[in-house]
């Protein structure tokens, strides 16, 4: 019994660092803007943005101009859910949504997205099972970290 928790162990921990590697390596090579006022200078090349940990509680509509946008950090926020307007980000194919526990499930806009290959929802301890069960019916081709 030892033996299958243990190994039971190293395939999750493989799973998870391959998933934590296909974000990484799917954004790696774009140019980090931390802030909004910074991606405002130049909103065409911004391509990987990363408001995580800003306490934000919605989304800032300034977003939805970087139409360039690739990959997303909104991780530890309190944003309960995104806009409509979320689906303009068309080229968008990494969302990091990491413990946003405002969020009580994954926002429908979503669903929306046609680039859309990578959503990072771990942390989230609040949500049951279900909920991550309907993120992936929502979202069947996307890979789902959680």
């Amino acid at each position: 019994m030892k033996k299958i928790a243990i190994l039971s162990f190293f395939i999750l921990s493989g799973i998870y660092a391959m998933a934590q590697q296909s974000y990484d390596s799917l954004c790696q090579s774009y140019k980090t803007y931390y802030s909004i006022e910074e991606a405002m200078k130049e909103p065409l090349k911004v391509q990987k943005l990363d408001l995580s940990m800003q306490k934000l509680t919605v989304l800032p509509e300034e977003v939805m101009q970087f139409t360039n946008l690739v990959c997303l950090d909104l991780s530890f926020n309190r944003i309960p859910t995104l806009p409509a307007s979320f689906s303009s980000l068309t080229k968008l194919e990494c969302l990091n949504l990491t413990g946003t526990r405002y969020m009580g499930k994954l926002p429908v806009v979503l669903s929306k997205m046609p680039a859309l290959k990578l959503v990072d929802l771990r942390d989230h301890p609040e949500w049951p099972a279900t909920t991550y069960a309907e993120a992936s019916k929502l979202l069947p081709n996307v890979t789902i970290i959680k």
